[in-house]
């Protein structure tokens, strides 16, 4: 590589990697921006829930133990046995005796009495027409049909009701005591306030020793992944039925909060369940669910049959913890979870419960997010995209995509082994986007530039070389290079004999019409021999080989362009005579050697071509044909580098320009085509140039002029040598001659 090539591809590649560098400075704000509460909708935080999603599938979490954890469902097989709900509530207070009765130890209702029952005999009493025998009589009564009342005395310390925390504008019931008072003094929490709720009847709260929220707040996409365990409404903080529930069933005495200051507010980081447990939250109070499996994990019990016994399986409710819920479709309490839709609401109270159990077992469940991770997650996005950056930048297609892939297999096992190992919940969406995006700019970019260069390729070199070339060097770009080089290379000169003539017989039109044809024939064979049309100048045509792309058979290829082109020229003049057009011959010179060849001009119009005292040659011996009307004249050096071709010697000549004399050489054919006759010919007039020059002109006269009479094609070239011969004594000649014979004009 050059140096200005050199130069060039390290601007490019600095360009890319500042490309590359601004992406970064973009994943990088959008990720900071994903912290705001603002934002926890948006796109990277969506594309972070659907991976989470995937990551939960392909990996979920393991529980060590099956606790005695069951689901008492209000199914539709219950509602049609049972009647529809809401059921009377004397009838909720028989399932909580039935539940007793086989031995749960612990009730979490997942349902809200909100509204007072249907009591019958108040309905009665409201009869205007009853009588005041029938009045008292009833009145005496009533208590016994009051299905709250009924409810309310069947309440005791193993049951926790539910209630609902909200925003929809509606106090309803009435809400127990809070775990928490928050003072005037103290710090603002980082929980988000629920200014309303949706509570038990007065009755049932006061019977009830023990009460929990069973709100559920969904992702923005809708699904279910993290559950609030503490929420604040008003002056107080909340517990939920779950936290509530493991805290009866570890016999904690006090739930508490584990806080961080921050700024003047306190950032919620966990909750303490006594002593035994210490669940991590998110700052606004949430659990991630980490659940067992598809609906159906734990134990389902219809309800009916709890409340008629009717079932074996009612052993497993001895020493349970119940969570009465529905699966109805028709109840509302269907969820989308990560592993499936249509998920039962219950079912997702029970994971969060057996959860904190297993916790208060001593073992670790909870998968959570760090305080750390947002620190975390940019100093990776930081370190992952400088190394893309610098990695990708500059490399091929195919190295760029193995660079990704492998990059993009890192990041995400890393984050895997986070979570399955360390149940660390790392985001992956910006990550990975990051990734794919250095990925697709780096890649898009070497297209562009890869098309770029294509075009400048085919800008250069696609009036000059062949088309084959022009495809190697598009798939290859780096084979081919309009930088200046100095290398070995062969020129071939063509040009028409007596053009000037051949013009003043032709029109305008004529003449284009006739020239297009004969430079349309002779650039086909060049391109053919695999050569580079370097210009043409009028009727001259200028071509070479060894550039752009390397040929090592450069000076083979010349000749037998040469040769084509006199072969083609014999039926071109047969066309243009049958035509009537005039006819006329071509002189070729072709020389090898050193020269420099590239993109070169000045700044308003430039060319790829070649330079040097090689290439001067080539255009001397391509003028000299006329004079020894020989169709083509080569050099030595071409002579000696295409050895296929059997040669005839013309004369030892000094040129214009040039100190050290050259024997210019006459291609006949090729080698294996070459008949007996022509081949005693040559052998003459080799042993006729010997005795020229060995001063013995007397019998190179004798063999000259035999040739005059054998070979009358060559005759010009035998009579220029006789006519020296007659115009000087070999005896005047200076004693350094050597047969030199000195062109001083340019032909």
């Amino acid at each position: 590589m050059t140096r200005v090539a050199a130069f060039r591809f390290a601007v490019r590649r600095h360009q890319t990697v500042l490309g590359s560098l601004a992406l970064l400075v973009v994943c990088l704000l959008l990720q900071m921006a994903t912290l705001s509460q603002a934002s926890r909708s948006a796109v990277p935080n969506r594309l972070d829930a659907l991976l989470y999603d995937w990551r939960f599938q392909l990996l979920p979490p393991q529980r060590a133990l099956q606790l005695p954890i069951v689901i008492v469902d209000l199914d539709e097989f219950t509602q049609q046995r049972e009647g529809r709900w809401p059921w009377d509530r004397a009838k909720v207070a028989q399932l909580l005796e039935a539940l007793r009765a086989n031995g749960a130890a612990l009730i979490g209702l997942d349902m809200v009495f909100s509204e007072p029952g249907t009591n019958p005999v108040q309905s009665v009493l409201a009869t205007p027409a009853l009588s005041h025998v029938a009045r008292a009589e009833l009145a005496v009564v009533a208590e016994r049909y009051d299905g709250d009342a009924t409810l309310a005395r069947s309440l005791s310390d193993d049951v926790v009701l539910g209630y609902f925390l909200h925003a929809e504008g509606v106090h309803s019931g009435e809400l127990p005591l809070p775990f928490l008072e928050l003072g005037s003094d103290s710090n603002p929490l980082s929980l988000p306030n629920m200014p309303d709720y949706t509570s038990n009847l007065r009755v049932l709260t006061e019977s009830a020793p023990s009460a929990g929220f069973i709100t559920a707040i969904p992702d923005a996409d809708g699904i279910v992944r993290r559950a609030p365990l503490v929420m604040r409404q008003g002056d107080g903080v909340y517990a939920s039925l779950t936290l509530e529930m493991a805290r009866l069933a570890l016999g904690a005495p006090w739930i508490r909060l584990s806080l961080a200051p921050s700024a003047g507010h306190s950032l919620v980081t966990g909750v303490h369940i006594g002593k035994q447990v210490w669940a991590p939250l998110d700052t606004d109070g949430n659990m991630l669910v980490p659940y067992r499996g598809a609906s159906k994990s734990f134990t389902y019990l219809s309800a009916t049959r709890v409340l008629r016994g009717d079932a074996p399986e009612l052993a497993a409710l001895d020493g349970a913890l119940v969570l009465v819920g529905t699966s109805a479709l028709g109840l509302a309490d269907l969820r989308t979870i990560p592993l499936q839709t249509a998920y039962p609401g219950v079912e997702v109270h029970a994971n969060v419960l057996d959860t904190l159990l297993q916790a208060g077992l001593g073992h670790d469940v909870f998968y959570h997010r760090p305080d750390w991770e947002p620190a975390a997650t940019l100093s990776i996005l930081l370190v992952s995209g400088l190394a893309l950056a610098l990695l990708l930048a500059g490399r091929s297609p195919a190295a760029m995509l193995g660079i990704s892939a492998i990059w993009l297999a890192l990041t995400i096992g890393i984050n895997f082994a986070f979570w399955h190992y360390g149940r660390i919940a790392l985001p992956l969406a910006m990550q990975t986007l990051l990734v794919l995006l250095l990925a697709g700019f780096n890649i898009a970019v070497g297209f562009l530039r890869s098309n770029r260069q294509k075009r400048e390729i085919q800008g250069i070199f696609g009036q000059y070389v062949p088309p084959e070339h022009v495809e190697r060097m598009l798939a290859n770009p780096e084979l081919a290079s309009w930088q200046g080089e100095h290398k070995q290379m062969t020129v071939l000169f063509a040009d028409i004999r007596n053009f000037t003539a051949l013009s003043e017989a032709l029109s305008p039109a004529e003449l284009k019409h006739l020239l297009n044809r004969y430079l349309t024939a002779m650039t086909a064979i060049i391109f053919e021999a695999r050569g580079t049309i370097d210009k043409y100048v009028g009727d001259m045509v200028m071509a070479f080989w060894n550039a752009p792309l390397e040929d090592a058979n450069h000076a083979t290829h010349a000749v037998t362009a040469a040769l084509a082109m006199q072969e083609r020229m014999k039926t071109l003049m047969q066309e243009f005579e049958a035509e009537g057009l005039p006819v006329f011959a071509i002189g070729i010179g072709i020389s090898t050697g050193m020269m420099n060849v590239g993109d070169m001009g000045s700044d308003y119009r430039r060319a790829y071509t070649v330079l040097g005292d090689s290439v001067n040659l080539g255009a001397r011996l391509e003028g000299l044909t006329g004079y020894y009307q020989t169709p083509i004249l080569v050099s030595p050096t071409t002579r000696d580098h295409a050895q296929g071709f059997t040669y005839r010697p013309v004369d030892l000549i000094r040129v214009k320009g040039r100190q050290e004399p050259v024997l210019a050489s006459q291609p006949v054919c090729a080698s294996d085509e070459t008949d007996p006759k022509m081949r005693e010919h040559i052998m003459q007039f080799e042993q006729a140039l010997r005795c020229y020059q060995a001063r013995d002109w007397d019998d190179a006269r004798i063999l000259l002029q035999v040739l005059q009479h054998q070979d009358p094609l060559r005759r010009k070239l035998y009579t220029i040598y006789l006519e020296r011969m007659s115009a000087q004594n070999p005896n005047n000649l200076p004693t350094h001659w050597a047969g030199v014979f000195d062109h001083e004009a340019k032909q």
